[in-house]
């Protein structure tokens, strides 16, 4: 009777210890730009971080990608410096900052910041593809890594020493019907990152993909659904969607979710306006979404809070898309306390 009573306290006991142990949700926000060589100030830097967030709690982690980012051969280039400079004032200390592409010729750049309480509690921990803590992929082109533009970076992240993840930003080219080009790219990253023989829990790839509403939709048909907010009847002439759905010639990212749209097209507008630019040269160019954000699979463990566009920033001719997602998952410490708590009372109950 004695020990069944003391198995009792015990488990009381653990049980209390372990649920204070239990990890608070793992927060993080990614943002995709293309900011058509624009230098955003501090205060368009915080609005991507910090607008629209849930219950007005910052995110934990911050994954910047950024497309065609100002990057000058001569005169100064106060991109960088802006956003460091702006987010460390928010109390988040970047961990990451690397680029693809042209040294000259507007680069693919890839940011992570963690909050200050996040870094302290070490949370977090860069992890490295192969002994680099990024992985770049580049067009299959002639000196694509001296003047391009188009490619994709990656880098990855432990979570409580126990979820994995790689962040890839990307540009792929451009075009409509340039779906082949585009899938070509993001394959050969994919074999790239698998020759790397590593293991991630989730996959994030976002970045200008350059997907396309095709001509089965009119312009003057794209702008009413956009006024109408009927934004199903773009995607459903949008590339990525229908290659998803339908196309079983030409595919790269069939397994992959994203989550339902529900913001107009972010692609192309004139800058500093609300007015999409639907001709160029004298051919029709249709409001597409463009811009994206994607991972490899959902779980209980993750789940995605928002995913939207911020129209109120204009200084490009893309407009911004986010995603956050709350990441719950029991740490290793937890996992450690049950089993000491099984070995204890094997020993009490022998």
């Amino acid at each position: 009777m004695e020990k069944i009573i003391s198995v009792l306290i015990l488990l009381l006991f653990c049980s209390q210890l372990i649920h204070s142990k239990i990890t608070p949700p793992f927060r993080f926000r990614i943002v995709t730009w293309n900011v058509g060589s624009s230098e955003p100030d501090c205060e368009t830097f915080e609005q991507l971080a910090f607008s629209s967030t849930s219950n007005n709690i910052k995110a934990d982690l911050i994954v910047f990608g950024f497309q065609e980012a100002a990057k000058k051969i001569f005169g100064s280039n106060s991109f960088h410096k802006t956003l460091k400079k702006c987010l460390q004032s928010n109390h988040y200390t970047m961990i990451l900052s690397d680029y693809v592409g042209s040294d000259l010729i507007k680069p693919i750049w890839l940011y992570m910041f963690v909050s200050t309480t996040m870094l302290q509690s070490q949370r977090v921990n860069l992890l490295k593809i192969n002994t680099e803590l990024t992985m770049k992929v580049y067009q299959d082109k002639f000196f694509e890594n001296i003047i391009g533009y188009k490619g994709i970076i990656a880098s990855r992240l432990q979570i409580d020493n126990i979820t994995n993840m790689i962040f890839a930003n990307m540009h792929l080219p451009a075009g409509e019907g340039k779906i082949v080009e585009r899938c070509k790219l993001l394959t050969k990253f994919l074999h790239t990152y698998l020759r790397n023989s590593v293991q991630d829990d989730y996959m994030f790839v976002f970045g200008d993909q350059n997907w396309r509403t095709i001509n089965t939709m009119s312009i003057d048909n794209i702008l009413q659904a956009i006024q109408t907010k009927n934004y199903q009847s773009i995607l459903n002439n949008d590339e990525l969607t229908r290659m998803r759905q339908y196309n079983d010639t030409t595919q790269c990212l069939k397994t992959f979710y994203e989550a339902p749209i529900t913001f107009p097209p972010t692609y192309k507008y004139f800058v500093n306006t609300d007015t999409y630019q639907t001709q160029r040269n004298y051919e029709d160019r249709r409001p597409s979404y463009t811009d994206r954000i994607l991972l490899s699979n959902l779980s209980k463990d993750i789940r995605l809070i928002q995913y939207s566009a911020m129209n109120d920033i204009k200084i490009s001719d893309h407009r911004p898309v986010f995603a956050d997602f709350h990441l719950h998952r029991s740490t290793n410490k937890n996992k450690s306390v049950k089993k000491s708590v099984t070995i204890y009372i094997s020993i009490i109950l022998s």
